[in-house]
């Protein structure tokens, strides 16, 4: 199994090891040995670095490692560890999230390594401060996730060519049956805890399983769970994960030992989705058949009766052919369908080579791999989204390098700024003026948009009173298995930037709206079926509308649909508030849960859009101050009801939000009065800068909380008045 992980490693690919099992079964004598008995991540970095040692190339190697334990899963926030630094961090450290970056652990220690014995002094320091418990099942019980991680770069300065992977070796917690491990009190939680972050690892899995075999998976839940954030990219994308279950001969664990195996049985990739055969499918569409790659040739289009299904603006239901005849690949559009090849459009058959450029319709553009025998060692990565467009831009007579002409004046050749800006524009708007152009054929408008349109020639202009700014993606999966979400979600609008960004909880409740515990979470969906599923939906807070930063007299209304609800449900307007407080909760409930809700859960998402309002007149006011009940029903199965926060429980919110920013500030207090100069004059400065901003980050927490308090003090006296004045009325 290590060897394995080690020859992906060395391939480039991201390589994870997951052990998987019943407490006690032996997971972590596999993963880490015992004594002389070595496991296989000791093996595996043994053999790692005496590879690098004999290695004679001219290569240069760096590799860091790093050690983190998760523990508490499900609390708010879980704890993590960094089990190779010394210093103790009470709330334990933070996962962020970056564009570039994705998600990591803010402060973690990353250690050089260049011999095998500083990696097994790492490890032995890890696992002796690991946490651990004791059960029936075992005396020490491994409750948390350890995940050693090692980046491994490899740089041939000969060619310029640098290949960057990372190994990560996990030992999950143990599963367990409550009854069968003898947990109570504390250790019953935790256990709930690690079965909740095992079931999202699962999901995660599952998912990515089911897309390797082809089939159609809307959306990869990593979100769920720390552990499924931090190993996002290990898990998706240029990446190879096994799954260890280990199992226990007692006969006592029987049910348990079932357990484990169909957990993997549920994520094993069957033999059609391996590496070598995956690859042969273009990512361009599903495949009908099988074989349909391998033909002599095959259409492409909307129409199911293409080998290649392609849907998207300007694609035809026959919109083109490729063939491969003796090696040689061709693409034929199809009468008049666009097909644009390294940015010139095509209207007769044209040979591809290994990395052309295929724009089909309006904007599907696509990058055309050659056969094995074409490819070299050229660098892929630069063919993005933008080296289309700019190709598109050059082909169509605009180019920096046409650009040049227009210098600055004084001799050196350089474009002038303004008018590199003006080109750029134009690159970012050439593609929307295709998709306007290709809808205006769609719909007969008899029009073709250059750049600049006025609204009495726009066809497609149309006053409205309410602007639709952005939507945002909420996926349901998690209550298909009674767990809660909390969510902060972007609102994206047309062009994919974000909008403002929504505070969102989504809690499986009882009837009589009282949240579900650990202890009422499902492992598998079906045992649902035939009963009845409670759940509520509660839009907090908008934060950051930069609709509304653009003029204070504005307004945003909140609008959403679930399942099969004949109506869109709306929250209440709110006016002059960049971050506007919504506060409104709805409860669903499916009175008889079907296997086809159960699959809405599991595969849909919630799509919550943002409306902007203009300027009110004074008849346009709001007056739904009161408290307001709306029953709807969906297919006999489904019914709703509106819940509104009253003044006092508005207030006691505030307060305790209020509280909870003071506990953080004395906290920070404490560490200040605690944090003692160095000994070493030189590491003076460093102290005095890093104490300057941590006072500086007090006095940010203290002002903030403070200003909070009072803007929400202030809406809740306003909200009382109106509503007084409206009873009066």
């Amino acid at each position: 199994i290590g060897r394995g992980i080690l020859d992906n490693a060395w391939q480039g690919y991201n390589a994870t090891l997951l052990a998987y099992g019943q407490t006690g079964s032996g997971k972590s004598y596999s993963m880490i040995g015992f004594g002389t008995n070595k496991g296989i991540i000791p093996r595996v970095c043994e053999e790692l670095f005496q590879a690098i040692e004999n290695q004679e190339t001219n290569q240069e190697l760096n590799q860091i490692a790093s050690l983190l334990e998760i523990h508490n899963h499900f609390i708010s926030p879980p704890q993590i560890r960094d089990l190779l630094s010394r210093t103790k961090n009470p709330g334990g450290l933070k996962v962020r999230e970056d564009q570039q970056l994705g998600f990591f652990v803010e402060g973690l220690k990353w250690v050089p390594c260049e011999k095998y014995v500083q990696v097994e002094k790492l490890m032995e320091q890890g696992t002796k401060v690991r946490t651990t418990a004791s059960t029936h099942m075992n005396a020490s019980s491994s409750r948390s996730h350890m995940v050693i991680t090692i980046q491994l770069k490899q740089i041939f300065p000969d060619t310029a060519l640098t290949k960057q992977s990372s190994i990560n070796l996990v030992d999950l917690a143990g599963s367990e049956r409550q009854k069968s491990s003898g947990s109570e009190g504390d250790r019953l939680r935790e256990g709930s805890r690690v079965n909740l972050s095992l079931t999202s690892l699962g999901n995660v899995i599952s998912a990515l399983a089911d897309t390797a075999m082809g089939k159609k998976v809307l959306h990869i839940p990593y979100r769920d769970s720390v552990l499924t954030k931090l190993l996002q990219s290990a898990l998706g994308g240029n990446s190879r994960t096994t799954l260890m279950a280990a199992i226990s001969p007692a006969d006592i664990c029987y049910e348990e030992t079932l357990s484990t195996l169909r957990y993997a049985e549920r994520y094993r990739v069957r033999e059609r989705a391996c590496p070598g055969r995956a690859s042969r499918q273009p990512r361009a569409g599903s495949l009908r058949t099988p074989g349909a790659w391998t033909d002599s040739s095959c259409d492409i289009g909307q129409d199911a009766s293409n080998a290649i299904i392609l849907r998207g603006l300007g694609i035809s239901d026959k919109h083109a052919t490729i063939t491969n005849l003796d090696g040689k690949v061709t693409v034929t559009p199809h009468s008049r369908c666009k097909v644009v090849v390294n940015g010139v459009p095509i209207t007769t058959r044209t040979k591809l080579q290994h990395l052309d450029r295929v724009i089909l319709g309006s904007n599907s553009a696509y990058l055309y791999v050659g056969l094995p025998s074409e490819r070299g060692c050229a660098d892929w990565s630069r063919f993005d989204y933008d080296f289309f467009q700019l190709e598109r831009a050059a082909a169509a007579g605009v180019s920096v390098d046409t650009l040049g002409a227009v210098s600055t004046g004084d001799g050196d050749g350089q474009v002038d700024p303004s008018v590199l800006a003006v080109f750029q524009d134009y690159v970012k708007l050439m593609p929307l003026v295709a998709e306007a152009n290709q809808m205006s054929d769609e719909l007969e408008k008899s029009l073709k948009m250059t750049y600049h349109v006025t609204r009495e020639d726009d066809p497609f202009w149309d006053p409205v009173e309410a602007v639709h700014l952005g939507s945002a993606h909420i996926w349901l999966q998690s209550l298909a298995y009674c767990m809660k979400l909390e969510e902060q979600v972007e609102f994206l609008n047309c062009d994919g930037l974000e909008e403002a960004m929504l505070h969102i909880h989504i809690v499986p409740c009882s009837p009589e709206g009282r949240a579900h515990g650990e202890e009422e979470v499902v492992t598998d969906p079906l045992e649902l079926l035939g009963k009845r599923v409670d759940f509520q939906i509660h839009i907090v807070q908008c934060l950051g509308v930069k609709w509304l930063k653009e003029d204070a007299k504005r307004g945003v209304q909140i609008g959403y649909k679930i399942y099969d609800l004949p109506n869109t449900l709306y929250t209440k307007p709110v006016w002059k508030s960049v971050n506007p407080q919504i506060e409104e909760t709805v409860q669903f409930a499916a009175l008889n849960a079907s296997q086809e809700f159960l699959s809405y859960l599991q595969t849909n998402a919630l799509i919550v859009d943002l409306w902007g309002l203009q300027a009110p007149k004074l008849s346009d006011t709001p007056k739904e101050n009161g408290v307001t009940t709306r029953l709807l029903s969906t297919r006999e199965t489904t019914q709703v009801h509106t819940q509104q926060s009253h003044c006092d429980r508005e207030l006691a919110r505030a307060l305790k939000v209020f509280y909870q920013g003071m506990s953080t500030a004395r906290g920070q207090l404490l560490r200040l009065r605690q944090f003692r100069p160095p000994e070493d004059d030189q590491m003076l400065r460093p102290f005095v800068q890093e104490q300057s901003q941590m006072l500086k980050d007090l006095g940010d927490l203290l002002e903030s909380s403070l200003w909070k308090l009072k803007n929400d003090v202030a809406l809740i006296v306003k909200k009382k008045r109106e509503y007084l004045w409206h009873i009066k009325q």
